[in-house]
């Protein structure tokens, strides 16, 4: 019988069995087990022999005394190698869970390392992006600006040869005044009309003696030549509005008898800018009022301008009188 095999459980009675148990159980196995039952069972022969054995072992104090205790010491022993299994399968099923879970949290740290990188990726090729858009926005910008900075230099520039190719006639004004009540030198003149612009010369006409005579009769009139540098101060001069006191004195007319082609051309070039410029102006400017229109030159009787009875015959005596003093000043350069 094997050493190991319990022989409570062999004969199928508790430990607590008596005799009378012991020998009820014994037969009954016996019975089931006994080879004559069970000759096509080659391990019954075995097994009756192991009843048998089982049985008198049970049967004998002494015996079953000393193999209740060594049964006794081989549960516990079992109990233990058990409970030490137990406690290795709760541990390595801890360690397995703790190994899962560091593994899950390594995964998961990698996880968002590599969202992190590709949101970091992401927001540098977009920042590059917008760099890019800003600086080729930036880049059109100066190449407008630049652009709208030569032409307007064009324009400026075409705008300063059209004036400097202006005929000095078309750049004078003849303004005659009453010399009896309001006395003028050229320094007078050049300080009252220089507001207007920038004045290349004034040429005084000297009293004649028809002049002279008049005089004695209560009035004295005197005529000048204005010069100016740029026709726009010439024009400027000619349609002076609300003029002060000093100016309107004056009787102005220009000195080829009619408002100059440069002068139309000019303020032509100015309106079409000005609406280019400013559309949404158009419209407020018409309902200003009639204060801030400006006649066109062009649609006016020249005979009905201040200074009209001055006629052409008078302008070229005058310009004959200013190439005379040109002639003196540098016949006196000559001889100095």
């Amino acid at each position: 019988m094997d050493p190991e095999r319990d022989v409570y459980e062999l004969l199928d009675v508790s430990v607590e069995a008596g005799e009378k148990e012991l020998a009820r159980a014994y037969r009954a196995k016996a019975l089931q087990y006994h080879p004559d039952k069970n000759r096509e069972n080659p391990s019954a022969v075995q097994l009756f022999h192991d009843i048998k054995a089982a049985y008198d072992l049970l049967t004998d104090p002494q015996r079953r005394s000393e193999y209740n205790e060594k049964r006794k010491a081989q549960l516990a022993k079992r109990q233990r190698q058990n409970a030490l299994s137990g406690q290795r399968k709760r541990m390595k099923s801890q360690l397995e869970r703790d190994e899962q879970a560091a593994k899950d949290a390594r995964a998961a740290k990698y996880a968002r390392e590599q969202n992190v990188r590709q949101e970091a990726a992401r927001f540098r090729e977009e920042s590059l992006r917008d760099e890019w858009r800003q600086d080729k926005t930036m880049r059109e910008h100066i190449r407008r600006t630049q652009e709208q900075k030569q032409q307007q230099e064009q324009r400026d520039g075409a705008a300063q040869a059209a004036m400097d190719d202006v005929d000095e006639l078309d750049r004078t004004i003849r303004i005659r005044w009453d010399d009896t009540e309001h006395h003028h030198s050229l320094e007078s003149l050049t300080a009252l009309f220089a507001e207007f612009g920038a004045l290349e010369e004034v040429v005084v006409a000297p009293v004649s003696g028809n002049a002279k005579r008049r005089g004695t009769e209560g009035n004295k009139p005197r005529s000048a030549l204005l010069v100016f540098h740029s026709i726009a101060a010439a024009h400027a001069l000619m349609n002076v509005q609300h003029e002060s006191a000093g100016i309107r004195r004056f009787e102005r007319a220009w000195a080829i008898g009619a408002e100059p082609s440069a002068v139309r051309d000019i303020a032509g070039g100015q309106t079409v800018a000005t609406a280019a410029a400013e559309p949404g102006r158009a419209t407020e400017d018409s309902d200003r009022g009639a204060s801030l229109h400006i006649p066109d030159i062009s649609t006016i009787d020249q005979r009905e301008l201040p200074g009209s009875s001055m006629c052409f015959a008078d302008f070229e005596a005058l310009t004959l009188m200013r190439m005379r003093q040109h002639g003196a000043s540098e016949q006196n350069v000559v001889t100095k």
